[in-house]
């Protein structure tokens, strides 16, 4: 019991502390943007210098708020624009930028703050961007490329979704984004997908079907160019659009790591089914180990956060193949799934339409352009 109210004292009297600590805090800010609104410059600089009222305490002891240290670190830099120490003016609007990343000058800001924030690479030097989501299968068999195992035959891909589900599969990806210029911005990664569609065929129509469900596991490498609108513009507040939609295009270089059957089975006859995972694509040669694709879609930003410079996205996109998924010389290779099943892949393309929701990180460097070093 006794240490419950130790506890309880302890915790109470430094929320008291930290209590009176910010009320300081808070005057002391007061007290120095009334200096300089009375015009008393070389006092702000000296508050700073000398730490006269706790003012340098709060501001590098993490006692002032976020939006206290922007209002301090503005403050500062000002004050020592107009006594001309560009110097300290440059290395206060850095602090300031430390904190507030894209800082927004407003209409009532003097111009020369706005000269000194031109000298500046504000913008991110980078934004990581991780997505996740799901995929459905689209395969595109080439035309006049059907194959079966014996002479009837007609198959059906994804259709209501079969026995074995609607050929979802999911995927994420992290990217490396930068702007380029008003709203465009080109991006880089890496990208795991997990493929899947499944082929429902008939051998002698209602008297012996198959299912044969194709799953493929997928590293790409995908490149794409994005053109976001709304990127640069401003409401009537002079706040920055939080809604950005866009489009993109791009491609990849994929690499399929697997290919397998699972629920795969032969009805009416004698039953057959095949361990799941048995047969490998890719290890029989039947599967290509790599492709190429190209991607489009649309999608829209939120910006999040205090500053609002990350985002919160959701996207929708659509993959299409550019070469066969089937190697054609490798068709039969599997001799349990051509005549024990009784199911031969046919040349086709393995495209997909995707969603997902994924969250952008924007990061910083502040530094001056180089016409200004």
């Amino acid at each position: 019991m006794k240490k419950h109210l130790i506890a309880i004292v302890l915790t109470v009297s430094g929320l008291w502390v930290f209590a009176q600590s910010s009320s300081q805090c808070a005057r002391a800010l007061a007290q120095a943007e009334l200096a300089f609104e009375q015009g008393r410059l070389t006092d702000i600089i000296n508050i700073y210098n000398n730490d006269r009222s706790g003012f340098t305490r709060c501001l590098d002891g993490g006692v002032f708020s976020i939006d206290e240290r922007i209002r301090a670190y503005k403050l500062l830099t000002k004050a020592y624009l107009f006594q001309d120490n560009e110097k300290m003016a440059e290395e206060m609007f850095v602090k300031l930028l430390g904190v507030d990343k894209e800082h927004q000058l407003a209409a009532e800001d003097p111009a020369e703050l706005y000269l000194l924030k031109a000298k500046f690479k504000t913008e991110p030097i980078l934004r990581v961007a991780i997505r996740a989501g799901v995929n459905k299968s689209m395969p595109q068999v080439f035309p006049g490329q059907k194959f079966n195992t014996f002479q009837t035959g007609n198959k059906r891909y994804n259709e209501n979704g079969g026995d074995t589900g609607f050929g979802v599969g999911f995927w994420a990806e992290a990217l490396a984004e930068r702007h380029i210029t008003k709203g465009i911005e080109v991006a880089g990664g890496l990208q795991y997908r997990i493929a899947t569609y499944e082929v429902e065929g008939d051998i002698i129509e209602s008297v012996l079907t198959y299912v044969a469900k194709n799953t493929s596991n997928m590293l790409r490498f995908p490149l794409m160019a994005r053109y976001s609108l709304n990127y640069d513009k401003k409401d009537e507040d002079n706040n920055r659009i939080g809604f950005l939609p866009y489009v993109f295009l791009g491609g990849s270089y994929d690499l399929t790591l697997k290919a397998k059957y699972v629920d795969t089975r032969r009805t009416g006859g004698t039953a057959y089914t095949l361990p799941d995972g048995s047969e490998d694509l890719k290890s029989e040669g039947q599967a290509a180990s790599s492709n190429l694709s190209i991607t489009g879609g649309i999608g829209a930003r939120m910006r999040v956060g205090r500053a609002k410079v990350d985002f919160f996205s959701i996207e929708v996109r659509y993959d299409n193949s550019l070469f066969n998924y089937i190697d054609p010389n490798n068709r039969f290779a599997i001799n349990d799934v051509a005549y024990g099943i009784g199911h031969v892949e046919d040349d086709l393309t393995l495209n997909a339409v995707s969603f997902s929701l994924g969250y952008t990180k924007s990061l910083y460097l502040p530094r001056k352009r180089k016409q200004y070093r």
